[in-house]
């Protein structure tokens, strides 16, 4: 009985041993994918958007910038998906009884009811509607009124639009994972 509950006790703490090794290491990947996940599409967008004002569109120069802008947003999408797996690995390993704190209620609704839904299209026109306009064209030719018309939809509506949102909840939902408050 007693080299039972030894063996169990020492089987206990090689858990919480794992568990103490495995959480920061999540954590980081956590913490990383975020910042993957906006740095780098947001700063090749910006160079993107300044070459489309200065170079004009179409242009060789923004043809070959929506190329590299795409491979940035192949990346996003990666780390996006990094961070919610090790979120919800972060979740797993707290224990799912963590969910009745109220700043992960909000975070969680936060990334359901706005995040999510933004970036389902971000997808779209990131990896079905936007690289079809660039994967064949010559990069001096003329945009057609499909091409401008999803250009458009992209660049003036979809972008103004959700972005501010999409980065104002992004800041609510790290102060909540920082402050924790009650």
């Amino acid at each position: 009985c007693t080299a039972a509950r030894t063996a169990e006790s020492a089987r206990g703490r090689a858990d919480v041993e794992d568990a103490a090794f495995w959480f920061p290491i999540v954590k980081v990947i956590h913490l990383g994918a975020l910042v993957i996940w906006l740095g780098p599409s947001g700063g090749a967008w910006m160079v993107l958007m300044l070459a489309r004002h200065k170079a004009g569109e179409p242009s060789l120069v923004t043809h070959y910038l929506y190329r590299g802008f795409f491979q940035m947003l192949r990346l996003e999408h990666v780390a996006f998906f990094a961070l919610l797996a090790s979120g919800i690995t972060l979740l797993w390993m707290y224990g799912f009884d963590a969910i009745d704190a109220t700043w992960l209620k909000l975070k969680l609704a936060i990334v359901i009811a706005i995040i999510l839904p933004i970036e389902v299209p971000d997808l779209w026109f990131s990896h079905r509607g936007l690289p079809q306009i660039f994967a064949s064209r010559r990069p001096d030719a003329p945009y057609t009124g499909h091409e401008k018309r999803l250009l458009d939809a992209y660049h003036r509506r979809f972008v103004p639009i959700f972005l501010p949102i999409l980065l104002a909840a992004v800041v609510v939902v790290m102060w909540l994972a920082v402050a924790k408050p009650a």
